[in-house]
């Protein structure tokens, strides 16, 4: 004990004083100096014999001896305050050992050494101190005496909870209806734990409860102690596992204590009945309930009135009053087996499902809120359309004229073809064709060749495709010209109900195309440009070009450009060959790579196995016969001239004719003229071979290459044929010598080397070499 402490008792003891010496305060401090009496008052209170009691203390292994010493102090000392404790020496009771012997003594609580003789041999026994001991009960005394008491020694003090049994909480909730945990985990807390050893807070515990996993809403018999807002625990084989949230019921409750360093920690569980708001009751109207379904103007169904129309219909009030929010769903299970509940704007998983007349099972919901818990009831409803029928007629003898806007033909529908007169609808200045379903009668294209399926069915004006990733696999054309059969059908509204189809005929005109050639100058080798040819409208259209001309060689030139289908679709070429080999024709391969005269043109295409093969492809054969008449018109085109495929690879001037075909619009053609120029910068011609000091043997001449290149920016041109050469001179037997071939007898000669026609011009060569013997 401090000397502070004592202090604290001089009043005391200095009044004792003053009544046994009979005197006054006074005169006792005139008569002694006031701190040899202070002193004399600490020696008595120092001396005071210490009381000691049994107790509890935690003692850390490793504690100070100084530690150990003020611990038992404050445990075992009743009367602390009126004892010295630098003065007391401390002793406790425990076994000594040495090696397998063991003797028990009394000894220093910082450790000691005893001595015992052992088969008449002394032994020394080694005791450890206290705080290095095991937990236990040990006898402690004052050095110098025999009273002892016992010391519980622990490494940790132990903990408690105590819980009430038979406790009821009830589930708070947010103003969204969510569970507020926060209050939840305080009002468990007030309410089931009746006390703990030592005090702790609500921050100080965890409180769970025994909860079951589920899967898909059900309880699927796995249990676990989860936080109440519920937890995801994976199994043991590393499944995770969905335990939810604490609801109203019996629940196991456990409240944990984890302890702190000096303290054990502990836990404790108890049942806890958990109750709920009070639950909304329905008050139903007498069944058999029917309901008309309500309408908007422009959809159909307006679902939120007509759920609105089943509630009050199904509902006549709801006890207590609450304002939850009210479902109405529909089971699209019309089997009733199973509960697949949908909003009324929804479909069942396949799409087929919808809702609409008929009886249905219906369920109504009002949902939580933070006083009142939800509930639901499912009765079965009538749904009926009250709305009278619409009839759509149509006009017989309907015509107009094909667009390749689709709209506009549905819009020519909806003015000429609908017979207003005879039909069961909504004026038609509130109407559009946008308020009726229109489709027709079509014929799927296989695989983007042209080629007819077979396969029919009613689709929209515009066409559909059916597509495997890049993969066309058919396509239902737009309804194009010539006899259609339509189906039209109104939607409906709010105030008539969907009309049925109603089947009639129109008869689509083929629209005129105006086709235009931008008469165009390029260099040989160049592409045309991209508007070289356009039409108006501006659609799809199978472009056959015919190029007729003087070429730069003074030659005929008569090409043939093909659409791109001929060239790209090579399931449509190759249906093309497999017939002209049928019928003993060149194929349409050969004829694109070699060639054709235009009298083997001529007799190919009144070939009528060709011309059905065509009509199955979809190809206009009246376009042939056009294209025959633009070639006949031609001036100098003989049945002998060959026509080759493609565009001009030749420099000239060319007459340009341009034929379209598409089934859904009259023949057109265009005229104009193309300028493939010859190229003049870059070209240049080069000998292949010097001729060393203009000299060579008649013998070398024999095998000599007196060629020259034309080149076009430094590259050999593929085509040399322009290339032409004149070689003339006089042999050494004075004969005149005048060829296009080179010489080979002793002589002086000049060649010359010139381009003539083809597609390149450059400056001409010349060179003179004398031949020796």
């Amino acid at each position: 004990m401090k000397r502070t402490d004592i202090r604290r008792g001089l009043a005391a003891v200095l009044a004792t004083l003053t009544l046994v010496q009979g005197t006054s305060l006074a005169a006792l401090a005139a008569e002694a100096d006031l701190t040899e009496v202070t002193e004399a008052a600490e020696e008595a209170v120092a001396f005071a014999e210490p009381q000691l009691q049994s107790g509890e203390a935690v003692i850390p292994e490793g504690a100070s001896s100084e530690e150990v010493e003020q611990i038992l102090f404050n445990t075992l000392v009743a009367n602390k305050d009126q004892v010295d404790d630098e003065s007391l020496e401390w002793e406790y009771y425990c076994t000594g050992r040495n090696g397998l012997l063991t003797n028990d003594a009394w000894g220093s609580v910082n450790g000691f050494t005893s001595e015992k003789k052992v088969v008449f041999v002394p032994t020394t026994f080694t005791h450890p101190a206290l705080s290095a001991n095991e937990d236990g009960n040990y006898q402690v005394r004052l050095a110098g005496t025999t009273a002892e008491v016992t010391l519980h020694k622990v490494a940790k003090l132990s903990s408690s909870i105590t819980l009430n049994e038979g406790c009821t909480v009830g589930l708070p909730y947010n103003e969204d209806a969510s569970v507020d945990f926060e209050t939840l985990y305080q009002s468990i807390f007030s309410t089931v734990v009746a006390s703990t050893s030592p005090e702790v807070t609500l921050d100080d515990v965890t409180i769970e409860y025994y909860a079951e996993n589920v899967v898909m809403g059900k309880p699927a018999g796995t249990h676990e102690w989860v936080r109440l807002e519920g937890d995801t625990i994976k199994s043991a084989i590393g499944i995770p596992l969905e335990y939810p949230a604490i609801s109203a019921g019996e629940q196991q409750i456990r409240v944990s204590y984890a302890g702190t360093e000096d303290t054990y920690g502990t836990s404790a569980k108890t049942t806890v009945t958990f109750t709920d708001r009070e639950q909304v009751q329905f008050n139903l109207n007498p069944a058999p309930y029917e309901v008309g379904l309500v309408f908007d103007a422009e959809q159909g169904y307006d679902y939120d009135a007509t759920a609105a129309a089943i509630y009050d219909a199904v509902v006549a009030s709801i006890t207590p009053a609450s304002d939850g929010q009210v479902s109405v769903e529909y089971n699209v299970d019309k089997t009733s087996i199973t509960d697949s509940f949908k909003p009324l704007n929804e479909t069942d998983l396949t799409g087929l499902i919808k809702f609409g007349t008929g009886e249905w099972e219906i369920k109504i919901s009002v949902g939580d809120t933070k006083v009142y818990k939800g509930n639901s009831t499912i009765v079965t409803v009538n749904m009926t359309d009250s709305r009278p029928a619409s009839i759509v007629a149509l006009k017989p003898g309907v015509s107009f004229t094909y667009n390749m806007d689709a709209s506009v033909m549905e819009q020519a529908i909806f003015e000429n073809a609908i017979d207003w007169e005879n039909s069961t609808l909504p004026a038609k200045e509130t109407l559009s064709a946008d308020d009726f379903e229109i489709t027709y009668y079509s014929e799927a294209i296989l695989f983007d060749g042209g080629i007819d399926s077979g396969i029919k069915s009613w689709v929209p004006l515009e066409g559909k495709s059916y597509d495997l990733g890049n993969v066309n696999l058919g396509t239902y054309p737009q309804m194009g010209a010539g006899e259609q059969s339509i189906h039209v059908s109104y939607k409906g509204d709010a105030n008539f109900r969907p009309s049925e189809n109603a089947e009639g005929t129109v008869t689509v005109n083929k629209a005129k195309v105006s086709v235009k050639v931008n008469s165009a100058n390029i260099f040989a080798g160049d592409e045309l440009p991209e508007n070289f040819i356009t039409t108006s409208p501006a659609d799809q259209f199978d472009l056959y070009t015919i190029y007729a001309g003087v070429t730069s060689n003074v030659t005929t030139g008569l090409y043939l450009d093909l659409p791109e289908r001929y060239t790209d679709n090579s399931l449509l070429i190759q249906t093309i060959d497999k017939a002209l080999e049928a019928i003993g024709q060149k194929t349409l391969t050969q004829m694109m790579q070699e060639g054709i005269t235009v009298g083997e043109l001529r007799e190919l295409l009144s070939t009528q196995e060709l011309l059905d093969l065509l009509d199955k492809l979809n190809i206009d054969t009246g376009t042939f016969g056009q294209i025959l008449t633009v070639i006949n018109k031609l001036p100098g085109i003989l049945d002998s001239v060959r026509i080759s495929f493609g565009t001009p690879n030749r420099a000239g001037l060319y007459t340009v004719a341009v034929v379209t075909d598409n089934k859904n619009y009259e023949t057109g053609v265009g005229m104009g003229f193309l300028l493939v120029k010859m190229r003049l910068s870059g070209t240049h011609l080069t000998w292949n071979r010097e001729i060393p000091n203009g000299k060579l043997s008649a013998a070398d001449a024999k095998n000599f290459d007196f060629k020259a290149t034309l080149t076009c920016d430094g590259e050999a041109v593929k085509d040399q044929s322009s290339v032409h050469y004149l070689y003339s001179g006089m042999t050494s037997k004075w004969r005149i010598y005048s060829s296009t071939t080179p010489p080979t007898e002793p002589g002086r000669y000049v060649v010359t080397v010139c381009i003539l026609g083809g597609n390149y011009m450059a400056a001409p060569l010349t060179r003179a070499f004398q031949i020796t013997k």
